[in-house]
């Protein structure tokens, strides 16, 4: 029987292509047209990456790529598709966010701006302490971030590899949810068990482009899906969760007073969130 550490170096070094080889991307992968190699190009000119390697994910917006920097650590490297009609769906995102005025009509600029968007929103989370990819750096339609997983190998999606102790990773990532909100004054916004990963015991909240200011018109009701969302899950695991409405009233109710951080919890008068809901 073939080695199987074998096979997967062999599967892993088919994907590689060094800069040097970049116009061969054209072949290989239909994202890298000649407004995304011009990114790529200037990624490498400002020694931030060093190599790309094949896509390892794959989205309605965006392809994620596995790359190398100058230090040889891994980088995630998410590709937004120069596709008007990719964006269909994401209008209210964008329109009724006050850091974004206007939608441009040319799908070049739309997805520049939408990976703009996530650059800043993942900033923004990485900022307020929620466990994220750390956001690297971004130019046009390419964001360069954190790789979560281990020689290519992205770390599995939550959905595919529930936690072991699904308490405490619902706990998790409500917490990581308020300190968004409280702190990041953020929404997810698009928030499931289909963009959280489970790495090493940790849960990392990934797919921040549909993520919105907290004052945003439809902020409550985005931050209840959220929760919705979590809840559904978590709850066919087997762990006990908060009404979803009394979770996005708490919330907002506490969003709305001064805080301080704590052990890495949002303390408001004297209270964490688990205090403040009677849960411990």
């Amino acid at each position: 029987m073939p080695d199987e550490a074998k096979i997967e170096r062999d599967r892993i070094e088919r994907r590689r292509f060094k800069i040097k080889d970049i116009d061969q991307l054209k072949l290989v992968d239909d994202v890298f047209n000649e407004y995304t190699l011009k990114a790529l190009y200037e990624l490498m000119n400002r020694r931030i990456v060093l190599e790309v390697y094949g896509p390892i994910a794959q989205g309605k917006e965006a392809k994620v790529i596995w790359g190398k920097d100058y230090e040889g650590k891994d980088l995630a490297l998410k590709v937004y598709y120069t596709l008007a009609n990719r964006f269909i769906n994401r209008n209210p995102y964008i329109m009724g966010d006050r850091r974004f005025s206007g939608k441009p009509s040319n799908p070049f600029k739309l997805a520049s701006m939408w990976c703009r968007k996530e650059f800043r929103n993942m900033k923004r989370a990485y900022e307020a302490k929620v466990l994220v990819p750390t956001p690297i750096a971004f130019y046009n339609n390419i964001l360069v971030m954190e790789f979560i997983g281990e020689d290519g190998a992205p770390a599995p999606l939550l959905k595919d590899e529930p936690p072991s102790d699904v308490q405490s990773a619902y706990i998790d990532v409500i917490l990581n949810v308020e300190k968004a909100l409280i702190i990041g004054k953020l929404i997810h916004a698009d928030l499931s068990e289909y963009n959280i990963l489970n790495w090493n015991g940790k849960l990392y909240i990934i797919d921040w482009g549909s993520a919105v200011d907290s004052s945003h018109p439809n902020s409550t009701d985005l931050l209840y899906r959220d929760i919705r969302n979590i809840n559904r899950f978590f709850s066919k695991l087997g762990a006990s969760t908060v009404d979803e409405g009394k979770l996005t009233e708490a919330l907002i109710e506490r969003s709305r007073g001064s805080y301080i951080i704590d052990n890495n919890r949002v303390i408001i008068n004297g209270k964490d969130l688990l205090s403040y809901l009677n849960l411990s």
